[in-house]
């Protein structure tokens, strides 16, 4: 049986790039020439439980379809794990060899033994941002499901990768990109966004994908309207209708999507009318829909065949019915359900449950402002008090500083129960994003 990884490669046409960086291009040819050797240089890791470890997404894309073609399990490693979590990963889920991968090459270490009855799987880790990072058990099947598989359209595609791909996010837009013989250009997550940008635009990138915090980002970047994009897609945090707004008008020629995806539950849903949240209609079954959602006390609920196949370590809350608790908050307003925020991340004003996402998308919605983080600073009266950060569209003087907050504060008013202003305004220059390209909430 052809392992699913060789038979993607033996497809596509040789000739077509398969990654490529500032200084490299590498073929899906070379790839497909490179799996028989490594399958002999590296003939002990055949059905081996295997963690890929690596600070470079580059040289991390170059040996996965390598090593994915021989191993049993693939985990992939995010660089940020602790010491005690990583060794608990690796016990729970049996790995065998630790891959570190450089520019230099690979170096293997064997770490165990596992008797115990094989499945191939490919295994994540959550971020870990709302809690103790979770390990997720896939089958690639899943991970592909949502992946268009036409190659003879993919030659027309180049894809840019922001994410690290030892994130969820990171590898659907790796999968999309090979299951379709399309090209992948890779930046660092070291590299200046700058430098980013020029890559993609030197490459000739048509189809990015970013959380909405990196899109902001690039809307600020110098230079970035030059880039031709046919495909633009979202997820990650909460796409909400300023940047959506900003997308459209800035790269007018190109297709918008928001998707709603997790590291537990897969991919949920896809939202291609331009307009922040979902429809209504979302939540009534269809017998040709894979996903099934629910509302329960204004969390959203969902159940998918795309999901993982199981966790390894951590706690996902299920019912009965197979739904898992997305831990959303969501609004029902008019024909439309709108995220308003994560129920982990609430702020408690006196009381008063605060959602930092949901003022945000205020504050984001002013036409001078490009991007605000909201948070909680600890207060001896109420608690805490609802503090944030705002980037301006353009540098203020101290006078223009106070009459802008003046006007903030006026705008929030009109739109925002008075517990949920935020007490404290400050003009900052960066906001900063993790990892996974979402907003730093805790620092």
């Amino acid at each position: 049986m052809i392992n699913p990884i060789v038979d993607i490669f033996n497809q596509v046409p040789s000739e077509r790039v398969y990654i490529q960086n500032k200084s490299e291009d590498v073929t899906y040819g070379y790839i497909n020439r490179s799996i028989n050797q490594f399958s002999e240089d590296y003939s002990y890791l055949d059905g081996k439980n295997c963690a890929l470890v690596t600070s470079s997404r580059f040289e991390l894309a170059k040996v996965l379809p390598l090593i994915a073609s021989v191993a049993n399990k693939v985990f992939l490693q995010p660089k940020c794990l602790k010491e005690d979590v990583e060794k608990e990963f690796y016990e729970k889920s049996g790995i065998e060899y630790v891959i570190n991968v450089s520019e230099s090459g690979i170096c293997t270490s064997k770490i165990s033994d596992v008797n115990a009855p094989k499945k191939q799987e490919w295994l994540l880790s959550t971020s870990g941002t709302t809690g103790s990072p979770k390990l997720i058990s896939y089958n690639l099947a899943s991970l592909m499901k949502t992946s268009k598989k036409d190659i003879s359209k993919g030659g027309n595609f180049k894809w840019g990768l922001c994410y690290d791909l030892n994130r969820f996010a990171g590898l659907q837009v790796y999968f999309q990109a090979i299951a379709s013989g399309s090209s992948l250009t890779i930046s660092e997550s070291s590299d200046e966004l700058s430098d980013s940008v020029k890559l993609f635009i030197d490459k000739n990138v048509n189809c990015l994908s970013a959380t909405p915090s990196f899109w902001r980002k690039v809307l600020m970047t110098k230079g970035s309207k030059l880039l031709g994009l046919k495909r633009i897609t979202l997820g990650g945090e909460i796409s909400d209708q300023a940047v959506l707004n900003s997308l459209k008008k800035y790269y007018e020629n190109s297709h918008i999507v928001h998707i709603y995806a997790s590291t537990e539950a897969g991919v949920g849903f896809s939202v291609k009318d331009g307009l922040a949240g979902f429809p209504v209609d979302y939540l009534e079954p269809s017998s040709s829909n894979s996903v099934i959602l629910k509302i329960i006390n204004d969390i959203l609920w969902i159940k998918s065949d795309r999901a993982s196949t199981g966790i390894i370590n951590g706690k996902i809350e299920t019912d009965d019915d197979g739904f898992i608790n997305t831990g959303d908050i969501v609004e029902v307003k008019d024909s439309r359900i709108l995220f308003l925020g994560r129920d982990s991340g609430t702020i408690n004003v006196g009381g008063n449950k605060v959602i930092p996402e949901e003022i945000e998308a205020v504050l984001n919605s002013h036409s001078k402002v490009m991007q605000s983080r909201v948070f909680g600073k600890k207060n001896p009266v109420l608690g805490m008090l609802v503090n944030a950060e705002i980037i301006s569209n353009k540098t203020l003087a101290i006078d223009e500083e106070k009459k802008f907050k003046k006007e903030l504060f006026a705008f929030c008013n009109g739109k925002l129960e008075p517990f949920k202003i935020p007490a404290m305004l400050k003009f900052v220059e960066c906001i900063a994003i993790n990892e996974s390209g979402k907003i730093v909430r805790k620092q």
